[in-house]
């Protein structure tokens, strides 16, 4: 992980320290390790770690309450435990040692810090937070390191009251299929939870190739996963995110080449899958991508708002979650902070849900069981909310990150990682079900299926708009497949809907979800669109009246502007309002209701501007029934307004 300006300020801290206590008075009166400890320091100031260590290493075999050459020797070896793991043990261990041989010794004060933060790292709060108290007893002058210090011991107190209240947590393995290779991570889905894509490498060293895999249902259990061999190279591809519908696809490139140029230390790159197939893909751009590390990508369902996590300048912290919009034109906007969510610490893998409104991510920088914990925020009102831990055991003292959680809000996926020091020797792929509490406020469901020609039953490429009534508004737009027409779009609980498919040449098609008051649920319907000829009808779905009346209400404007729309687009085309109810009361009261109502929608698109010769509006009464009047729903079905190509 990279180290943010305090961890590199703290570092070279400890460099000067070890060089002063080389011109110190030395715990030892052994001639020999004294000098081994000196020759040591022309290696050290030169910066060669390994050839410093070996002679500190004999000046403590000489003498090993040496505590100046185990101080200097736990610097040495925190500074190379970046790039070796078993250097991780060995400073800890003559850290320790140096406490243990002078406990409470003020030019020691610095190994107390670094103890305090290995205890936390490992989950022993009660011994952290005495660490830190010695620490700050040692150091009374305020610097970076006692504000983090105070903040360990906040942290602990939190730890150690959240896990007397644990959340509800039983992970599972996902499925052996899935978790074949060394190293799998990352994973994300499809919102029909039928496709899963990650991240995966066949060993757990950095020499071993980093590719994405994909995964499908079949009978309810996970195939075999594939390397998806348009977008893999020999390179590293990976940590990526995937559209609602699975059609747009983002991932992160680090090692540039000729067909895929880099702008920085890793960018962002977006394919498109076309009848199955996945496209060429493509740098997302300077707006997107800059000269530092970019990378951990989440898309929202539609495919047009992007979070990343970037170490870019101007940001509040080390690593920042960013964001950009893509616009109409197809372009993606200028990354903005997410300052209202970022510390001045780290921010790591942004999960937005397919709702738009619940982030997920990870941080060390709010109060936290210890290393990245993961939290949620909900956009409310204009605003980000304050984010909340996910808790305990869901959180503990190690790194978690890479959170996916389904349109339901019910279960969640993540790679389960064991590790040794600084090397992880597995990750795995688990799942778990979200406790009630920390689900996304707002669920989705969705609607999928296939788009068709009426008459010739040619699959169609289309856009789909689907407007929240409540206020005339878009809240998402897909296209269907240009090759194979599938779509699905996602739909939030909580509001009602209309949604639009729509090509040139073809009258539109709509339909009607109402989740305002009750949960939704998943829908598979195909679509078929009539060609603008005579005689071709459509069914108004989100023309809307009180029982019994004419009056248009408020929410019919969606649907109605849609007509002006189309009738605006086709200014030689002529077409029938017609009215139609069910067979509740008397054949003549019926059908002036169904006059009254086409009437109605007649009269609104005149007001706007078309002229009437264009116009026909009839009322059919209940004599056109679609299907039988047999029960409620039959009945709601045939009361309609339909729209009819004169």
């Amino acid at each position: 992980m990279k180290l943010s300006i305090h961890q590199i300020y703290w570092l070279l801290f400890l460099q000067i320290i070890s060089l002063q206590l080389f011109a110190q008075d030395l715990h030892t009166t052994s001639k020999k390790a004294i000098r081994y400890y000196e020759d040591s320091k022309e290696f050290y100031q030169k910066g060669d770690l390994v050839k410093s260590a070996e002679l500190l290493l004999k000046a403590i075999e000489i003498d090993n309450n040496f505590v100046e050459a185990h101080f200097v020797l736990g610097n040495a070896f925190k500074l190379l435990s970046k790039d070796s793991p078993n250097a991780a043990e060995k400073y800890e261990y003559h850290y320790r040692k140096c406490l243990e041989i002078a406990p409470r010794d003020r030019k020691l004060a610095p190994v107390y810090f670094e103890v305090a933060q290995l205890d936390f790292q490992k989950g022993d709060y009660k011994e952290a937070k005495e660490k830190c108290n010695i620490f700050l007893s040692l150091t009374p002058v305020n610097s970076s390191q006692t504000i983090l210090a105070r903040k360990i011991i906040a942290n602990c107190e939190y730890a150690e009251k959240g896990m007397q209240n644990p959340v509800n947590f039983k992970p599972k393995e996902v499925s052996p299929i899935i978790n074949s290779y060394k190293l799998q991570y990352f994973p994300v889905l499809s919102a029909d939870q039928q496709m899963m894509i990650f991240t995966a490498r066949k060993g757990n060293d950095r020499k071993s190739d980093e590719d994405m895999y994909v995964s499908k249902k079949e009978h309810d259990e996970w195939t075999k996963p594939e390397n998806i061999k348009e977008l893999n190279t020999e390179f590293n591809e990976g940590t990526c995110t995937i559209s609602a519908d699975g059609k747009v696809l983002i991932f992160t490139v680090c090692e540039g080449s000729e067909k895929r140029k880099v702008f920085g230390s890793c960018d962002l790159f977006v394919s498109y899958n076309v009848g199955g197939k996945w496209q060429e893909p493509q740098n997302m751009g300077p707006n997107v991508n800059s000269r530092y590390w970019d990378t951990q990508p989440s898309l929202s369902a539609d495919g047009r708002t992007l979070y990343f996590i970037s170490e870019r300048p101007g940001g509040l912290g080390g690593y920042d979650i960013w964001r950009s919009r893509r616009g109409e034109d197809g372009i993606w906007g200028r990354a903005e902070n997410l300052r209202a969510v970022n510390t001045r610490f780290n921010e790591l893998a942004p999960f937005i849900h397919v709702n738009g409104t619940t982030l997920f991510f990870s941080s060390d920088g709010y109060q936290n069981y210890g290393g990245y914990d993961l939290f949620r925020t909900e956009f409310k009102n204009g605003r980000w909310q304050p984010p909340a831990n996910l808790g305990y055991p869901i959180n503990d003292y190690r790194n978690q990150m890479g959170l996916f959680i389904t349109a339901d809000g019910r279960t969640a996926y993540y790679s389960h990682e064991e590790t040794k020091g600084n090397l992880i020797l597995s990750s795995k792929i688990y799942s778990f079900e979200v406790p009630e509490e920390m689900r996304p406020t707002v669920a989705s469901n969705y609607v999928k299926g296939t788009v068709y020609d009426a008459k010739t039953k040619q699959k169609l490429e289309a856009k789909i708009d689907l407007f929240n009534l409540a206020n005339d508004s878009i809240e998402s737009t897909v296209k269907s497949d240009a090759q194979n027409g599938d779509y699905l779009i996602v739909l939030n609980k909580g509001s009602e809907y209309a949604l639009y498919v729509n090509k040139e040449g073809y009258l539109f098609q709509s339909l009607s979800f109402n989740y305002s008051e009750k949960d939704g649920k998943d829908v598979i319907i195909d679509i078929y669109l009539e060609p603008i000829v005579s005689g071709s009808k459509i069914t108004l779905n989100n023309i809307f009246f009180e029982t019994a009346k004419w009056d248009l209400q408020e929410k019919s404007k969606t649907e109605l502007n849609r007509i002006l729309k189309f009738m605006k687009e086709n200014p030689a085309v002529k077409i029938e309002i017609s009215g139609h109810t069910d067979d509740v009361g008397s054949d003549a009261a019926n059908l002036d209701l169904s006059k009254k109502r086409a009437q109605s929608v007649v009269d609104y698109l005149t007001k706007a501007g078309i002229n009437a010769s264009r116009l026909l509006s009839k009322g059919y009464g209940e004599t056109q029934p679609l299907i039988p009047n047999t029960s409620d729903e039959n009945r709601a079905m045939n009361r309609r307004i339909e729209f009819k190509i004169l």
